[in-house]
């Protein structure tokens, strides 16, 4: 079968049950009457961008940090007290390089990483359901809506970010991108340089919540209860 068959029969059909004419798409194309989702917050420096994240993530029950490369670990283990530290779930990520060893010195007892292969996916899930952190890094921070953008890859399932009780989120502040049209370009110029993509994009938007039961905000019904933005002040 192919697509075309009984297309016109089916259009015709159609038509005459509308009582209507087909029209032809030449006569009016499609305009685009402004150009927001290139030009929204397009001014604004990478600085100016966080503040005006820093305004959203508030709506979001979300805490945000910025701090320095030097101050990073400290401030890690701060956020890690403060949810109570425990099992705790970490991607298999090169960009954990520079602070695995600080990681693994201080929670090594308490630290298990995504498995890659598919005979591990139910291990992986168990291991991210139990834990009480998950920690990863983002790809971009979207500052109109105050959500991170992840790829779920062989180091990393979807699990990994939803289902651990407690969430932080590391971002280069150089990552930091008005909105999601700018996280979208430059996924599409990846693709065009030939780069390998996750299986998935996710955007994320704070710890779960619900406002659809009785009307009633509920922070945590399915996902984190509390998640923390930590951004680098990166180059």
């Amino acid at each position: 079968m192919t697509d075309n068959q009984n297309r016109e029969k089916f259009l015709k059909n159609l038509y005459n049950k509308l009582e209507t004419e087909p029209s032809e798409c030449q006569s009016h194309p499609y305009v685009q009457i402004n150009n927001l989702s290139n030009e929204t917050f397009a001014d604004k420096t990478k600085d100016e961008l966080l503040e005006i994240c820093y305004e959203k993530v508030k709506e979001l029950n979300i805490e945000m940090t910025e701090v320095t490369e030097n101050d990073l670990e400290e401030k890690l283990k701060d956020i890690i007290i403060s949810f109570g530290s425990g099992p705790m779930i970490l991607p298999t990520d090169k960009r954990f390089d520079s602070i695995r060893p600080f990681l693994e010195k201080e929670y090594k007892e308490q630290i298990s990483y995504w498995k890659e292969g598919a005979e591990y996916r139910e291990s992986n899930i168990n291991a991210a359901e139990q834990a009480n952190i998950g920690i990863a890094f983002s790809e971009y921070l979207l500052a109109e809506s105050g959500s991170i953008v992840v790829e779920t890859s062989s180091g990393q399932g979807r699990t990994l970010h939803f289902l651990p009780t407690h969430y932080i989120s590391i971002i280069p502040k150089s990552q930091i991108v008005p909105r999601s049209t700018q996280a979208i370009n430059d996924y599409a110029k990846r693709i065009e340089r030939g780069e390998k993509l996750g299986s998935a994009i996710h955007i994320i938007s704070g710890p779960s919540n619900s406002g659809d039961i009785e009307m009633q905000l509920v922070i945590g019904l399915h996902g984190p209860l509390k998640v923390h933005y930590l951004v680098i002040s990166d180059k």
